[in-house]
């Protein structure tokens, strides 16, 4: 009888530790973001000669999606969004603000050509927000002695969002809010 209870607490907890560890896998693959996109579809086997003759139609076959209109075009995973633009027009994007084309066309006027505005990386590593990626930029008035940082700002690589850096507060605020609590076209000095 010593036995046999022995032999049914090893079954149960055996049992339990299977369930623990079915369950922890079942979580691993459901939250994996590869989960979705590996599929393994298992055909039945057919005949050699019919097999032979779908590998040949499947190597001079174009690869296209049956019944399927040329404009649709697969969606992305999910937390992937399209890359929009790459660093250098993010960077294009960013030097178009009015605000930084007055502030470059200021800082060349008071110092007689001596000093430009221009940007500068400050993390080769695209920044992750919200999902998204955002280039790192420092907008500096640049000069030969040195680079004075006005302002810092992300640009979203996943669309035309450009977001901006307030060193104040250190929280990241909209285009829209930092023009009308920051006022930079009134801006006219590093300290501003």
């Amino acid at each position: 009888m010593e036995l046999s209870k022995q032999s049914s607490r090893k079954l149960i907890i055996a049992g339990a530790v299977t369930t623990v560890v079915a369950l922890g896998l079942a979580a691993y693959f459901a939250a994996s973001p590869s989960a979705e996109s590996q599929v393994t579809v298992q055909v039945p086997a057919a005949s050699s000669a019919s097999a032979s003759k779908a590998a040949s139609a499947a190597k001079t076959a174009p690869a296209a999606a049956p019944h399927r209109p040329a404009d649709i075009k697969d969606p992305l995973p999910p937390g992937e969004p399209k890359a929009v633009r790459n660093k250098e027009q993010g960077a294009a994007a960013l030097m178009a603000l009015p605000e930084l084309q007055a502030w470059s066309s200021l800082i060349e006027k008071n110092s007689g050509g001596k000093a430009h505005g221009g940007l500068l990386e400050y993390d080769p590593m695209p920044r992750k927000l919200n999902g998204k990626s955002y280039w790192q930029f420092s907008y500096v008035e640049n000069s030969a002695e040195s680079a004075l940082r006005w302002e810092s700002f992300l640009v979203s690589s996943n669309d035309d969002e450009i977001l901006v850096e307030d060193a104040s507060s250190d929280e990241v605020i909209s285009l829209a809010r930092w023009r009308r609590e920051k006022h930079p076209a009134k801006r006219t000095a590093v300290d501003n």
